[in-house]
This record gives C-alpha cells, structure tokens and sequence, in this order.
C-alpha cells in the first residue's frame, strides 16, 4: 500500500492493519504537504521563506538526508545554493563543485529533464556512481526549475532514509516540488515588478505636481532629470532642448555626466541615439550602445541608453535620455515610464512658458 492510499482509505473511514512504516510515510507526507501549503500562502514579497518551506516539505516527503535548491544568478558562472534543509554536506559539494556542475546540473538544464543516481538502479551511470560516492551520497535525484522565462535552477535530493533506491515517483514527486519553486519566484518576480512600476508611477504623478509649480526654467529643467535619474536608477541623465534656429542639441540639465560635458557636447539632429530621437521624435533602448553605430560616446563608462523625446504636439523640442554604466540595465517597461515622464515635463514646460521660445 501507498503513502497516498493510506491517507485516502484514512479519508474514507476504511479500517484495516497499517504498519509502523506506513503510519510514519503517511505523517511524513502530511508535514510536507502543509508546508508545501503555508509556502503557497507566504506573501509573495517574502520569496525566501516560501522558498525554505518548500525545500523543506521535499526533505520530509521524499524521506531524505537533505534537499538543496540551486539557482541561477547573474554574473555567476554556476548555479547558486538558495535555500537547504536537512543534513548539510557543504564541505564535500565545494570540493567537487565544478564536477557536480558539469556532470549533474548542466545537463538537467540543457535537457530539462530530471535525473535520478542510485546503485540499485539499471543503466546510472558509473562516473556519476563514483562521483556520488565521493560526496558520500547514497542515492541522488534532482529535478528542473523551470520559469516561463527559461530554466532557473535546480532541486536536488539526496540519500533516502530508509536506504531505498530511488524510483521514478520519487522523481515525480522532486519535479512537483521543483514546479512549486517556480511558482513562488514567478508570483515574487511579478509582483515585485508590479510593486516598482507604481511606485514609478507615483513617483511620476508627484513629480509632475512638483513641476506645475514652478516657473523657473532652470530649476525645471534641473528638476526634470534629477527625478527622471532617480526613478529609473540611472548612472546619468540629461534634458536636451533643440535650437530651432541652428538644430543644435544643447544639454540644458544633466546628472551624472561629469565635469565639463555639459558645455562641451554639441549635437546635430540626426547625431548620435539622442540626434536620432530628436529627429525622429520616437523612444529608443539601447541595451548595449557598443552595437548601435547611432552612438557617439560622451563617457566611456555608459554601456546603456534610453531616451524619448520631449514634444508638444507634433513639434519635438527636446529629449530626455538616461545612460548606465551596466549593460542591458533599461527594460521595455523602464522606456515606457521614462516616455511618460517625457510627456508630463513637455506639459509643464509648456505651462512655464519654455517651450516655443528656445533655450534659455
């Protein structure tokens, strides 16, 4: 009889001999679906906790020494230990961290396949065999994380309690788990998304009452790409305003951009990403600025780029831009805010009665 059975025939009132074993399966399972549960329940700003319980719950329903999720970071070569339960083995994993890498999680990652090593079980591999010999490892499992985005980690599961070797269903079992992970950082992900765009958002709404009360140019224009670099993280910024009757950019504020830049950067439309916006009077992201031949470097430290124009109507008078220092550091979502912000200075600008009469 199965740990499921059990707690169904439970469920149903039905009396028959259970064993020790089975009574003790049956609790383990329970404890780890209720975890399973509170982590579904857990805010899901709290990531780390969900993702705690979770690894938890795969400790106790699949009746191992220990779970470990690893996960996939930027700038880090190898997947990332993010939460553990059970006996830690620390100092054999970092020994044989690389070999584990390579031999293990590379592959569930490239295949999105799970993968089971045990001594009892036809066809696991020998190298694999002695590599878990090594970690002192008695039977091993381990199952993808997969986000809608692509493979995001791995939970691995090690050396069953009752010396079993591993199964399929126990497979099956890590793989629902591992999908919970991925449940719990996608909800994370979105909400914390959501979370930065309306505080954008407001940021922006607050900015613009700001700007419709003031009427001098010089600090709206000040004004404009402090809040506008502050909002979207950026390394520097700047307001541009158009020459109408020479079509030379002139930088009328900035942050960031260094000593001496300000008065020395001439544009013409059509020059460089923020000629290009000027001209064309369209948003623009740059990821890399290295790629896009538009780019005419001011600082070599800017290896990304957003600007979107400032118009009134269909006359365009300026453009905000942003640069940082990371690459890819802008998202879509990033230009889109920026786009806003753009329209709601242009409004202001107009109030105060900058716009139409060039820079001042």
């Amino acid at each position: 009889m199965t740990v499921l059975s059990v707690l169904y025939e439970a469920l149903r009132g039905k009396r028959h001999r259970i064993s020790a074993r089975e009574i003790s399966l049956a609790g383990a399972l329970t404890s780890g679906l209720y975890e399973v549960s509170q982590a579904m329940s857990t805010a899901a700003g709290d990531v780390q906790h969900s993702l705690d319980l979770i690894v938890s719950a795969s400790t106790s329903i699949l009746r191992v020494e220990r779970c470990v999720l690893l996960l996939s970071m930027p700038g880090q070569e190898y997947l990332v230990p993010r939460s553990a339960a059970g006996i830690p083995r620390t100092r054999q994993f970092e020994k044989y961290h690389q070999e584990v890498h390579d031999s293990v999680f590379s592959q569930i990652l490239s295949s999105g396949e799970g993968m089971i090593v045990s001594e009892g079980r036809i066809g696991s591999d020998r190298k694999l065999l002695r590599l878990m010999r090594r970690l002192n490892v008695r039977g091993f499992l381990a199952a993808p994380v997969k986000r809608p985005s692509g493979m995001a980690g791995v939970l691995a599961a090690a050396t069953p309690l009752d010396g079993r070797d591993l199964s399929e269903a126990d497979l099956k079992l890590l793989s629902v788990m591992a999908n919970f992970a991925a449940v719990a950082l996608e909800n994370a992900h979105l909400v914390a998304r959501l979370e930065r765009k309306a505080k954008k958002l407001a940021a922006i709404l607050e900015v613009s009452r700001a700007l419709a009360e003031e009427h001098h140019p010089s600090v709206l224009f000040q004004l404009i790409v402090d809040r506008a670099t502050e909002l979207m993280g950026a390394s520097s910024g700047s307001v541009i305003l158009i020459d109408s009757e020479s079509g030379v950019l002139r930088i009328e504020a900035e942050r960031g951009l260094g000593e001496g830049v300000k008065a020395k950067m001439r544009l013409r439309l059509g020059e460089g990403i923020t000629g290009w916006v000027a001209m064309e009077g369209k948003p623009v992201l740059v990821p890399d600025v290295r790629l896009d031949p538009r780019y005419v470097e001011a600082n070599p430290k800017v290896q990304s780029e957003m600007a979107v124009p400032i118009k009134w109507g269909s006359d365009i008078v300026g453009v905000l831009n942003l640069d940082h220092y990371e690459l890819q550091a802008f998202a879509e979502e990033d230009l889109e805010l920026l786009d806003a912000f753009g329209n709601a200075a242009a409004v202001a600008l107009k109030n105060a009665n900058v716009l139409g009469r060039g820079p001042s």
